[in-house]
């Protein structure tokens, strides 16, 4: 059993924020209509990994799964499926989209990521992955969500966790807040606080002094992500426990 956490005031700040940016449109729904939509290299290799584990059912859970894309690639590569995300505009339109497709076997859940992962069932999960969700956790509060998603997973479950790097195009609107390990936090002109990664090898000693062995570290850019013309820009690193 896991201690309870109860969300901080700054990630609940964020969560909210995060809301907005849904319910205004801003960044038109972050990877909406672009090339990482559907598929990215940490993607792909999230779902290669869990695949080559075997698990019959193969359980997964995504964290801030915003518009649900990747949960839904997820589900129609055959794995049960949860994407868990707090906007409820981004949940609405998720699950208006699902009506008209089929993914296989997928349940979107309304919840903060904190309230859901307190609630996970003790090695039920093949994997868990969170793609650009952890930038707005301190290293404190990444290391007590590690320590409660390893106890969720299965021997030799997969972790993917992904944040936002050096060079993407929010970085340069807004201004550091906080100098860290990883790298800066910038405090964007949407008030929301995020880390952009320029050490990987930071956030890798996270997870392992947590039990996890770490995998592969994986960069990619995004051509238009949240800004026309403009690329994100990300860096996963895939673990296990």
């Amino acid at each position: 059993m896991t201690r309870r956490m109860d969300r901080p005031a700054e990630t609940k700040n964020a969560a909210e924020l995060f809301d907005r940016v849904w319910s205004r449109g801003t960044y038109a729904g972050f990877s909406q209509n672009t090339s990482g939509q559907g598929a990215t290299p940490f993607l792909d290799a999230f779902v290669s990994a869990v695949k080559k584990l075997g698990a019959k059912p193969s359980r997964v859970v995504e964290l801030g799964a915003g518009s649900c894309d990747h949960a839904m690639r997820c589900a129609l590569e055959g794995f049960e499926t949860t994407a868990v995300e707090y906007s409820a505009v981004a949940v609405t339109s998720a699950r208006e989209r699902l009506l008209h497709r089929s993914e296989g076997r997928l349940a979107i859940v309304q919840a903060d990521l904190f309230a859901f992962t307190r609630k996970m069932i003790s090695r039920s999960l093949t994997g868990l992955y969170a793609n650009s969700v952890f930038h707005f956790l301190s290293s404190h509060e990444r290391r007590e969500q590690y320590r409660i998603i390893r106890d969720a997973l299965i021997e030799h479950g997969v972790l993917a966790v992904s944040f936002k790097a050096e060079g993407d195009a929010l970085q340069k609107r807004g201004s550091v807040v906080e100098d860290t390990p990883a790298g800066p936090v910038v405090k964007g002109d949407d008030e929301i606080r995020r880390l952009f990664v320029t050490n990987s090898d930071a956030l890798a000693d996270e997870l392992r002094d947590e039990g996890y062995t770490v995998q592969d570290v994986i960069r990619w850019t995004v051509p238009d992500y949240n800004i026309a013309s403009e690329s994100g820009a990300f860096v996963g690193l895939l673990a296990t426990r």
